[in-house]
């Protein structure tokens, strides 16, 4: 009983500290849990490749998470209504082919059979060129994101930024002091966004985190009494670096979660109520998201977003209209986003010291991927099962997808995906 009360007392004074709440936060679902139970899967194995078509569109339900409303009902406040989409479906799927290993298929059943696609909406200005939704899934239907959370906590820096509450050339110590000792003492903000900082942590095979910091962030079950104040206590584990720091792009995942954590210090709101008021309720979204938590609710920075995949091709859509909403109204930064395609020096020579510069030219900056393949420069939001929003600029076309890839961080998937689909897609918009 004592564990309990201390457990949530510490919830409830991570809740006030960042004062009254917009998302609300909850815990797991228990009714959830226990018809999840009834087919073996768990809070220890829902995120395994052998459930992912199962969980990934229930993930937040495994975890405690905040609920992100995009401000339609009972919110007393002004929000926009969703952005309709123009019904222009001249992509026709069965026709646009693919080679694999075994000769030529259609793009429906590549995507389908051999990646583990779940939904996929494309868009090309205001006009939906094509949507699908498999694995039981519907246009409403969230799913979890994995790693486009990330470029969502890079948007939250790039908004403080321009609001003055935040300066990306500064330590990181000097938003969060006590991180003084760790890996992060002499990395600056920006090395963090750009992944330059190179700490070295005990990360497993296909992973890009160590599992210390999912179990802080009680991803895969309640380690409170290990780690009772969430994914904090985690940090002052990392304490050395590889390399020089900012010198070469190292993909992981604290780094994101420590940006999560400079950007609440900066603003003093909680991640989520950021992403609420700065995305979800002036985009114009159709759904409520999700984002999921440590039991103390420290927001999962790196890879806890749950939302339909239209509010996400809505997303890139304003991503492409240089930060515009549907409406003209400034979301996210112009030069947030010109900065994201034009690199710079610094990512540029990081990218080539990487283990992903085999795949692709391009760079790694702020969260996000720009890659130059198959003739097109593809800005892109990653996630490791096949979670993806690409933005091709030049068009104007944003694809929008989720999956349950079985296996993380393969080079299979990336060229299946960066190399094969998306381009076979491009040139379908364009011819």
């Amino acid at each position: 009983m004592e564990y309990i009360m201390n457990k949530t007392l510490l919830a409830f004074s991570l809740l006030v500290s960042f004062g009254s709440s917009a998302a609300d936060f909850q815990g797991r679902d228990a009714t959830f849990l226990e018809n999840a139970a009834q087919h073996m899967i768990s809070v220890k194995n829902y995120d395994s490749g052998e459930n992912a078509a199962s969980t990934f569109p229930h993930a937040y339900k495994f975890t405690h998470s905040y609920r992100i409303s995009h401000g339609l009902l009972g919110s007393g406040q002004d929000v926009l209504s969703p952005e309709v989409l123009k019904s222009d479906k001249q992509l026709d799927f069965s026709k646009i082919m693919i080679t694999d290993i075994d000769g030529q298929m259609d793009l429906n059943t590549f995507l389908r059979d051999r990646l583990k696609n779940h939904s996929m909406v494309v868009v090309n200005g205001d006009r939906l060129l094509h949507e699908h939704y498999w694995n039981n899934m519907d246009e409403h239907s969230t799913h979890l994101m994995m790693s486009v959370t990330k470029s969502f906590t890079s948007m939250m820096a790039a908004i403080a930024v321009s609001e003055g509450k935040l300066d990306m050339s500064k330590p990181v110590i000097h938003y969060l002091p006590e991180l003084k000792g760790t890996a992060w003492e002499t990395a600056s903000v920006q090395e963090v966004a750009d992944m330059r900082t190179s700490v070295i942590q005990k990360v497993s095979k296909h992973k890009s985190w160590d599992d210390r910091m999912t179990l802080s962030q009680s991803y895969n079950g309640d380690t409170a009494g290990d780690y009772p104040r969430g994914v904090t206590d985690y940090f002052p584990l990392v304490t050395k670096v590889e390399t020089k720091m900012g010198k070469k792009y190292t993909y992981q995942c604290v780094n994101t979660e420590v940006l999560g954590k400079v950007v609440e210090a900066a603003t003093g709101k909680r991640l989520a109520d950021l992403i609420e008021d700065n995305i979800w309720k002036k985009v114009g979204l159709e759904n409520d998201a999700f984002l999921m938590s440590d039991h103390v609710g420290g927001a999962v920075a790196s890879g806890g977003l749950n939302a339909a995949t239209k509010d996400m091709a809505r997303i890139g859509k304003v991503l492409m209209n240089d930060g515009k909403n549907y409406l003209g109204e400034q979301v996210i930064p112009s030069d947030f986003i010109s900065g994201l395609l034009q690199g710079d020096d610094n990512v540029r020579s990081a990218w080539k010291l990487s283990k992903e510069a085999s795949l692709a030219d391009g760079w790694y900056k702020d969260q996000f991927r720009l890659l130059n393949v198959g003739g097109y420069s593809i800005l892109a939001m990653v996630g490791i099962h096949g979670q993806v929003v690409a933005m091709d600029k030049a068009s104007g076309t944003v694809i929008a997808m989720n999956g349950g890839y079985p296996m993380t961080e393969t080079p299979r998937m990336a060229i299946s995906l960066f190399h094969k689909v998306i381009p076979a897609i491009l040139d379908a918009v364009e011819h």
